[in-house]
């Protein structure tokens, strides 16, 4: 009777055993399967490496994650409604003087696609209430998502610094990643002009006109 009573508990514990070890094992499968191309490519940028993200080619081709969140104007948009768009995406928060610094050759670019399937938008750490009332001051051309948590910016994107802009092609793949600002706004103008716009053109599909 108590090597049957014994053998019983064995079983159990067995099979607990075996299924905590399962647990474990799909958990893993799970986080590996979450873990998207973007983040595999970023987390060779870490340390003092980090600045190499801006290297030619560092993330070019590289499939940028998707993401929803609402603008402060209400509306709901995705990544993924975007597609066969040229994307332009801005990092900034509202003390950040490089990112102020950006604003008026972002509005500028912004003018000069018009026109064209380029979407601008900008990622603000800030609250839906302190950003219009902010940019109803302060004009900026990008539609704007408050992120006040940093769930974009931080937990999708891993931003590493700001001001950060990302260029994403119609196909949904990161085509140019940019780090930080410059030290005036003729040097973001001059930037621009040899970085940014190039890469947005050929995003459209003129370079192969």
């Amino acid at each position: 009777m108590k090597k049957l009573f014994l053998q019983k508990k064995i079983n159990r514990l067995h099979l607990n055993v075996a299924l905590i070890f399962t647990t474990i094992l799909l958990s893993g499968n799970l986080a590996h399967a979450q873990r998207n191309d973007y983040d595999e490519a970023l987390s060779k940028f870490t340390g003092e490496h980090k600045y190499d993200i801006e290297r030619p080619g560092a993330l070019d081709g590289v499939q940028a994650p998707d993401f929803s969140g609402h603008t402060i104007n209400g509306e709901l948009v995705s990544l993924s409604q975007f597609k066969g768009k040229v994307v332009v995406l801005n990092f900034w928060f509202i003390a950040c003087k490089p990112c102020k610094l950006e604003v008026d050759p972002l509005n500028e670019i912004v003018k000069k696609f018009r026109d064209k399937e380029v979407v601008f938008l900008s990622i603000a750490r800030e609250k839906k209430e302190d950003l219009l009332k902010y940019l109803a001051a302060n004009k900026f051309e990008f539609s704007t998502i408050a992120d006040p948590k940093s769930v974009l910016a931080a937990d999708v994107f891993h931003i590493l610094g700001y001001p950060t802009t990302i260029v994403i092609d119609r196909t949904g793949k990161i085509r140019h990643y940019s780090l930080g600002g410059k030290i005036d706004e003729e040097a973001v103008r001059l930037d621009f002009s040899k970085k940014l716009i190039p890469v947005i053109d050929k995003s459209l599909g003129k370079a192969n006109k």
